[in-house]
C-alpha cells in the first residue's frame, strides 16, 4: 500500500549548514522516522484520506474502508489443495456495522496469525467441529484478492458472488460449531477455532467484494445468527487497532466452553485445551490447517 502510492513515511533528509572549527560545510541530516504502528498508521490517513470511506452508505469494492466495532477473530481453517493457496496461518475477522439508513452491513476480512501481535496462537485446537465445503473456494478466492477464480475451483463450487459472500459469512459466524447453532448463538468462546473478541477502537481495510443480497433470495430462518444480513463485505484489513485492554477476551485454552455434544450424549465431555501464557498489547494489527469434522454445506 505504502509503495503502490509512492508514501514516503521516513522524512526527506533536510541540509544544515556546518559552522565547525573546520569552516563552513554542509551536512546531510535527517529527523526521527517513525517507530511506531500508530505514526505509520496516521501517515498512511493523511495521506489517503480522500480514498478512505467513513460511511457504508455508498459501494465499497475496491475501496478502503475506515470505522471501529465488536471485532471477533478466528483461525480460517483451510483444506489445502486449491490452485492458488494463502501461503500462511490465516485469521477470518468479522466486524458488523450499519448505512445511515440502519441497514446491517457484516464486513468478512482475512489476514495473517503472524500478526496478531502480543499472542501466541496454539497450532491446533483439539476440540474441533464443523468447516465449510467451500473453503477451497474462499481461500483461493482471498488468495487472488477478489479476482476470479480458477475454471477448476469454479466447476467444483459453482458460487456466484452472492452464495460465496453467505458462504464467508457463514465461516466468519459458525466456523468451529458442533451441537445445536442456537446453543453456541452469541457465544463465540464455544466454537472451535474462534480466538479473540475485542472493540476495535479503528480499523482500515481494503474491500475486495461488496455484494448486497438479493430481496427474496436467502432465506435464514433457521440460521439465527445469519438474520437481518443485507449486505456483505469482504477484503483485508490494513490495520485493526484497540486502545481498551479491558474489552479483549480470549476464547481459547482455559477459556474454552466446551458445549456436550448431541451425537453422542454418553461420550465424555471434551476437555479444554491446556492453558496458553498470553501477554496482550494494547495494539492489536491484523493486516494481510488442518480439517476438523466431517465437512458440510
Amino acid at each position: 500500500m505504502i509503495d503502490d502510492n509512492g508514501i514516503r513515511l521516513a522524512p526527506r533528509i533536510k541540509p544544515a549548514v556546518n559552522l565547525g572549527l573546520a569552516g563552513n560545510g554542509v551536512n546531510l541530516t535527517g529527523r526521527d522516522r517513525e517507530t511506531t504502528s500508530f505514526d505509520i498508521a496516521a501517515k498512511l490517513k493523511k495521506q489517503l484520506r480522500k480514498s478512505i470511506v467513513t460511511g457504508f452508505g455508498t459501494a465499497t469494492a475496491g475501496r478502503l474502508v475506515q470505522g471501529a466495532g465488536h471485532t471477533e477473530v478466528a483461525e480460517f481453517q483451510r483444506w489445502g489443495y486449491p490452485q492458488h493457496r494463502l501461503p500462511q496461518r490465516t485469521a477470518v475477522i468479522h466486524t458488523q456495522t450499519a448505512t445511515p439508513e440502519g441497514h446491517r452491513v457484516d464486513l468478512c476480512l482475512f489476514g495473517s496469525l503472524k500478526n496478531l501481535r502480543g499472542f501466541a496462537v496454539p497450532e491446533d485446537d483439539p476440540v474441533g467441529g464443523w468447516t465449510s465445503s467451500a473453503a477451497p473456494m474462499i481461500e483461493e478466492f482471498i488468495a487472488l484478492q477478489g479476482a476470479e477464480v480458477s475454471a477448476r475451483t469454479g466447476r467444483a463450487y459453482p458460487l456466484d458472488d452472492e452464495a460465496l459472500a453467505v458462504e464467508i459469512l457463514k465461516v466468519a459466524l459458525s466456523q468451529g460449531i458442533y451441537a445445536d447453532p442456537a446453543d453456541h448463538l452469541g457465544r463465540p468462546e464455544t466454537r472451535a477455532y474462534t480466538l479473540l473478541g475485542f472493540d476495535a477502537t479503528e480499523y482500515v481495510a481494503l474491500v475486495y467484494k461488496d455484494v448486497a443480497l438479493t430481496p427474496g433470495r436467502w432465506d435464514f430462518r433457521l440460521e439465527p445468527e445469519m438474520a437481518g444480513v443485507r449486505r456483505i463485505l469482504i477484503g483485508a484489513p490494513l490495520w485493526m487497532r484497540t486502545t481498551r485492554q479491558d474489552t479483549i477476551r480470549r476464547y481459547y485454552g482455559e477459556n474454552r466452553i466446551v458445549i456436550p455434544r448431541l451425537a453422542d450424549s454418553s461420550a465424555a465431555p471434551i476437555p479444554a485445551p491446556a492453558p496458553v501464557r498470553m501477554v496482550p498489547e494494547g495494539n492489536a494489527l491484523l493486516p494481510p490447517a488442518r480439517r476438523d469434522g466431517p465437512a458440510q454445506s
